[in-house]
């Protein structure tokens, strides 16, 4: 997720989940939802936040911390989850835990091949977490609430509009949705749609057209917002390998 050069390895699409896996690069300061997982093949990356100095082989970063990372001349692996259900839960309590630490330690050697499941990438690391991080459950409202989202991306989705949707008060949503998602209405609106250029890139559209498809008013609106949340410009996923339907 580069400003100085392209990362043109695969990026493998999943629900609540994005992997690139291929030639690093450098993503200037950022934040986003996801609870990301960084890991060298050979070598060590840079990582920055909150004034701090992190070089290390694999590290992970808790969702919705601003971060900078340099992984130009490595191989690499990068998993982005979504801090929601089971897995995001427990990725996400680990992340926190081991803030600021080289983690590589505690998971098993790449292989030649790049992961082909979240579970492959992290190891056992999730293991030992799982018990006890579990957000609370996603209730109706709330679900009804990401069903609305999901199908009206291509619109202005406003709380109130998914309120009404729903026949609950904004008030009330916006508990149970930062309650039991983790984060408030808009920014889970955000990220879905950015996941949602992903997916459309990925199926064939352009950059313009997946801009509006999301949501965004221009290509130039979704470069900004891009950039903010991963470091990069949107162009560079054009120079990657780019699949669905994975997820182990």
């Amino acid at each position: 997720m580069d400003g100085t050069r392209e990362w043109g390895g695969r990026l493998l699409l999943a629900p609540g989940a994005v992997v690139y896996a291929g030639p690093g690069g450098f993503a200037a300061a950022h934040r986003h939802l996801a609870v990301q997982a960084i890991r060298a093949v050979e070598g060590r990356f840079t990582l920055r936040f909150g004034g701090e100095r992190l070089k290390a082989r694999s590290a992970l970063v808790a969702s919705g911390v601003e971060h900078e990372l340099d992984a130009e001349g490595l191989t690499v692996v990068i998993g982005l989850i979504e801090p929601t259900g089971q897995l995001g839960a427990a990725v996400e309590g680990v992340a926190r835990e081991l803030a600021g630490r080289d983690v590589d330690d505690r998971l098993p050697e790449l292989g030649d091949d790049a992961p082909t499941s979240v579970g492959e990438l992290l190891g056992g690391i999730i293991e030992p977490s799982m018990t006890g991080t579990q957000p609370p459950p996603i209730g109706d409202h709330v679900r009804a609430a990401i069903e609305f989202i999901e199908a009206n991306l291509d619109a202005k989705v406003t709380l109130t509009a998914a309120a009404d949707e729903i026949a609950i008060s904004g008030s009330r949503l916006t508990h149970l949705f930062t309650e039991q998602v983790g984060i408030p209405f808009r920014r889970y609106v955000l990220w879905a749609r950015l996941r949602r250029v992903v997916e459309e890139v990925a199926a064939g559209s352009s950059l313009g057209r997946a801009a509006v498809d999301a949501g965004f008013s221009d290509s130039s609106h979704l470069s900004r917002v891009f950039k903010e949340n991963f470091g990069l410009s949107p162009s560079a996923i054009l120079a990657m390998e780019l699949s669905g339907g994975w997820l182990g």
